[in-house]
């Protein structure tokens, strides 16, 4: 049994306690003056109508009390119970997410591993040569840069978690960055793959992180391509809204199924039981990409409803010097 079910049920166990004392107490002080009037009566004493009345009226008024203060503490008791079960199901959804991570980051080893040294060992037994050498080094090649960017991702996400995020903020021309950056990653194994489509960019100044821009990007493309598919068309959007820059990075695929949007940028987080998913990645890309965005000054929020299908990331960086130049 989990250690938060033993809780609750611990847990429940002292409420149902406390709820058999306060019906005792309850029924006990409702027929106090009953059994006073009645243990007198037992001693051969006859009370006068108007003391039995007296004593009736003050344990009434001491069962009043009771039930006052009784009411309190339930009260408090109450409040103490749901925050114990709010504070159960956040421990269980963390649990869910460590044996979720536990189990995709097992599987995402493995893969890239076994796959690379399956290759190199086809090499070093002189099993390839000519054009299926340069095919198996360039596969054992893709192989160790997916497993370098999980490992950066796994770094990033400890550094977060230990020292937070440190950005240098300059002063960037937002549309030639932009322009850089889609040249970029057409060239990265990981995101090359999707058909970058840059819409007009208006020229827009913003302070912002260059290297942290470049993650930013490169995790929503790398996500568009995951699950838009490896032809994926990546859309980039650009205006501004009141102090803001705001980029989309939207695809055209079939759009957000069994996940939450709110939780999406949560660490671990993705749609699905990481024992049946089979697409790769551990749940860390958009939740570095929220993190990034906070630590520019910035925010992101996901986007579902947009026109034509798919699924999108909108990113909002503050414009060098409060406003657009």
């Amino acid at each position: 049994m989990p250690s938060a079910f033993r809780k609750l049920y611990s847990y429940g166990a002292v409420v149902a306690l406390y709820v058999l004392v306060f019906g005792w107490w309850l029924f006990f002080f409702a027929n106090q003056g009953d059994f006073l009037v009645e243990r007198v009566a037992r001693q051969g004493i006859e009370l006068e109508p108007a003391t039995e009345l007296a004593l009736r009226s003050a344990t009434q008024d001491t069962m009043r009390m009771f039930v006052f203060e009784g009411a309190f503490l339930g009260v408090l008791l109450l409040g103490s119970m749901m925050l114990v079960v709010r504070a159960l199901q956040r421990e269980l959804a963390l649990n869910r997410q460590q044996r979720n991570f536990l189990s995709a980051i097992t599987h995402e080893l493995r893969s890239p591993i076994a796959s690379a040294k399956l290759y190199l060992e086809s090499l070093l037994l002189g099993r390839a040569e000519g054009e299926k050498r340069e095919r198996y080094l360039k596969h054992a090649h893709q192989d160790l840069l997916r497993l370098q960017s999980m490992v950066d991702s796994l770094l990033q996400t400890a550094r977060l978690t230990t020292k937070g995020i440190e950005v240098d903020l300059v002063d960037l021309e937002l549309a030639s960055e932009l322009r850089k950056i889609a040249a970029e990653l057409a060239q990265e194994p990981q995101t090359s793959a999707a058909a970058i489509e840059l819409a007009e960019l208006s020229p827009l100044s913003v302070a912002a992180d260059p290297s942290a821009l470049r993650t930013i990007l490169r995790n929503l493309v790398a996500n568009a391509v995951k699950y838009a598919g490896p032809k994926s068309r990546v859309r980039w959007e650009l205006w501004s809204e009141g102090a803001f820059a705001v980029l989309l990075v939207r695809d055209f695929g079939a759009g957000l199924r069994d996940a939450d949007p709110k939780r999406l940028f949560e660490a671990f987080v993705r749609g699905g039981d990481e024992d049946v998913r089979t697409r790769p990645g551990v749940g860390l890309g958009l939740y570095l990409v929220a993190e990034l965005a906070k630590a520019q000054g910035g925010s992101v929020r996901a986007r579902t409803e947009l026109e034509g299908g798919g699924f999108g990331v909108e990113l909002r960086l503050p414009l060098a010097g409060g406003g657009a130049r």
